[in-house]
């Protein structure tokens, strides 16, 4: 089992070749834009789940786009990557994303109302 430092190591690293990969590999409907907000892997590193925010008009056709193209982005990541066991990663969209969106939208609201 990989160490709590080394695991964070790798979490960075594949969030940083993952968005490498989805800015220069993945063509997504309309005018979506991607990001991968953060990556959190299996305590034996063997899973990697991949949190994405998606701005745009159709959040379910990235995220079907994705998972559509996985095999691809993974193949990628494992040339990429010189670490072994390489995590089979898995996408998901990032719900604390929404929520800060969600508090934006509120703080944006009572300030315009002079509440705060």
């Amino acid at each position: 089992m990989p160490s709590e430092l080394r695991r964070e190591k790798i979490e960075n690293l594949l969030r940083e070749e993952l968005a490498k990969i989805l800015d220069r590999d993945i063509e997504f409907p309309g005018r979506t834009i991607v990001t991968v907000t953060r990556v959190h892997t299996s305590v034996d590193g063997h899973y990697a789940n991949a949190y994405v925010s998606i701005l745009g008009a159709d959040p379910a056709g990235a995220l079907a786009a994705l998972k559509k193209t996985i095999y691809h982005i993974q193949k990628s990541v494992n040339k990429k990557i010189r670490i072994r066991p390489v995590p089979r990663i898995a996408f998901k969209i990032d719900a604390e994303e929404f929520n800060r969106e969600r508090v934006e939208k509120r703080i944006a609201v009572l300030k315009r109302k002079g509440e705060l």
